[in-house]
C-alpha cells in the first residue's frame, strides 16, 4: 500500500511540473491558424484600418478608401452605398 502511495505522489509531481513547463513554453508554440478554424470567419468581417468617414445620409461609418465619394461645397463627402449618394444628390 506504501508503494501505491508513492507512485501515485511521482505520477502527481510529474504532471504538477509538466503543466507548469507547458505553461512557460506555450508562448513558444506556432500561432494558431484563426481563419481555418473559425467557421464565423470571413474575409468581409475584417475590421478596416484606414480612415473612417460619416456618410451624410444614412450615418454609417465607411472606410475612405473603398467609399464612393462627392465633393460638395469644396469639402469631400463619403457615401457607404449607391443609394446613398444618390439621395443625396437628389436632397441637394
Amino acid at each position: 500500500m506504501k508503494w501505491l502511495i508513492q507512485i501515485l505522489f511521482l505520477v502527481s509531481l510529474f504532471m504538477f511540473v509538466r503543466g507548469i513547463l507547458r505553461t512557460l513554453f506555450a508562448s513558444k508554440k506556432a500561432p494558431s491558424n484563426f481563419k481555418s478554424s473559425n467557421p464565423f470567419y470571413s474575409e468581409q468581417s475584417k475590421v478596416k484600418q484606414g480612415k473612417m468617414e460619416k456618410d451624410p445620409v444614412c450615418g454609417t461609418y465607411v472606410d475612405v478608401d473603398t467609399a464612393l465619394q462627392k465633393s460638395f461645397s469644396g469639402k469631400t463627402l463619403y457615401f457607404c452605398s449607391s443609394d446613398c449618394l444618390e439621395k443625396f444628390k437628389a436632397s441637394h
